[in-house]
């Protein structure tokens, strides 16, 4: 017990930097997102698994993502610093298209010598944007970033279907850059495109590039000059870290088959969620003094041994929060049912200090009361508690994530309370079994004139 304390502390302390909190707790953002057009029930599901992979990866504790009707998904983000930036990412269509660029129309519209609404209909008009050797976005006078203008074919060379990986690498100068990784079809794809594109500027004396369009976003437009027979390609162009790592992340969990937009959008800041925290945690202290100073004036010396218990309780049910392998997330509907957990803990004392002092009323010695005490109750303590953890576990399994933090400690504070008063409890009577002031009626609650001698 001793040492399953020890580092049940080490888990816990500093609770500021052990304990992660959800979104009402530490603030972020809470949007819905609406599907645009028509869209059937097997779509919406394939958006809201991208949309929860997609956030899973930005590492959001305890992100709520749920359907709300026919074509809107709810996403709470706990902690999010950078609002737009995640939004965006999370919205992000992931169409990959590899296109060829026609310079000579390009170079037109760069000089103005053609408007983009004469372009021919094969012709699309796509946008680069311009970064530093750091991987930063150029910005303009007016904050807006540099976009150079990319003329290629409507018609894609092939898509991101060929793809089947992607992953953050770097060049010979430690510049990040995407690394993609074709299937065996799309390693085929890629090498008759880039043979094509070379062959065509063989001929014709002219430079030929490929750009590859990520949501009608050109990240990058190489200029091929020999076909490329391998499973790898890469997207390069001086970008930034997260820039890169942004990429990858959408082309990881895969295109959204409809396009998302946000119709509402509420934000919660830190400082109304450090002060939910506050109450809660202040709700919650007065609580268990208030439950530890009943114990104390109702069962005195057992009410001493209660409280330890209880103190026990806290330091393993707040060791089970935050231990390493998998930290449950803190939400107000948790601290609800941490609070209520600490009723469930005293229950169990109560009940077998109950059944102790009718032994002792029986005419039993301290040592044998606790023993046929804890016989005795241990039966109902077992039946209350299986009927409270199956109820959690219910209620965790059909609920949304805010009421699933209530059935997560509820479950554990169950666990730990059954825990606590079979072992922790059961070690201090133990000790405290022999001791004089047992056998004093009054210190154990017991009313003078009740205790009967044994027969």
């Amino acid at each position: 017990m001793v040492v399953l304390l020890a580092v049940s502390v080490f888990f816990i302390y500093p609770p500021g930097e052990k304990t992660k909190l959800g979104l009402d707790l530490q603030g972020g953002l809470e949007v819905i997102l609406e599907a645009q057009g028509d869209v059937t029930s097997e779509q919406m599901d394939q958006a809201e698994l991208v949309v929860r992979n997609r956030v899973d990866k930005l590492g959001v504790s305890e992100p709520s993502i749920n359907r709300q009707g026919e074509k809107d998904i709810s996403v709470g983000l706990a902690g999010v610093k950078n609002v737009e930036d995640a939004m965006a990412l999370i919205g992000k269509t992931a169409l990959l298209e590899f296109k060829q660029v026609d310079s000579d129309l390009t170079q037109q519209i760069t000089l103005g010598t053609i408007t983009p609404d004469k372009l021919p209909a094969d012709k699309q008009l796509l946008y680069e944007t311009q970064r530093n050797d750091q991987g930063e976005v150029i910005r303009g006078e007016d904050g807006q970033p540099v976009q150079s203008p990319i003329v290629v074919d409507r018609q894609p060379l092939m898509t991101g279907a060929a793809l089947d990986s992607a992953s953050v690498g770097y060049d010979q100068f430690n510049r990040p850059k995407v690394d993609m990784t074709f299937t065996s079809e799309g390693q085929k794809q890629f090498a008759d495109v880039t043979e094509k594109l070379a062959t065509a500027g063989a001929i014709t004396g002219k430079t030929s590039q490929m750009a590859i369009v990520l949501d009608d976003e050109v990240e990058s437009a190489p200029t091929v000059k020999d076909k490329i027979n391998s499973d790898k390609a890469e997207i390069t162009g001086g970008m930034s870290l997260s820039a890169v790592q942004n990429i990858v992340l959408v082309l990881q969990t895969g295109a959204l088959p409809v396009e998302l937009k946000i119709v509402d959008k509420n934000e919660i800041s830190a400082t109304l969620g450090k002060d939910s925290l506050n109450q809660g945690l202040f709700a919650g202290a007065i609580g268990l003094i208030i439950v530890m100073i009943f114990m104390l004036v109702y069962y005195r010396l057992l009410g001493v041994v209660a409280d330890l218990a209880l103190i026990i309780y806290g330091v393993l049910f707040f060791a089970a929060l935050t231990n390493p392998w998998y930290p449950a997330t803190l939400t107000l509907p948790g601290i609800a049912g941490m609070i209520l957990t600490v009723g469930v803990a005293a229950d169990a004392n109560v009940v077998i200090f109950e059944r102790i002092k009718e032994e002792v009323r029986g005419g039993k010695t301290i040592r044998s009361a606790v023993n046929s005490g804890y016989s005795k109750g241990f039966k109902t303590i077992l039946d209350a508690n299986a009927i409270t953890l199956i109820t959690a576990l219910v209620i965790f399994a059909v609920a949304t994530a805010g009421v699933k933090g209530f059935a997560l400690t509820l479950m554990i504070g169950v666990v730990i309370s059954m825990f606590t008063a079979i072992l922790a409890t059961r070690a201090m009577l133990g000790l405290l079994a022999d001791s004089r002031f047992f056998n004093n009626a009054t210190l154990m609650g017991i009313k003078a004139g009740k205790k009967k001698k044994a027969e």
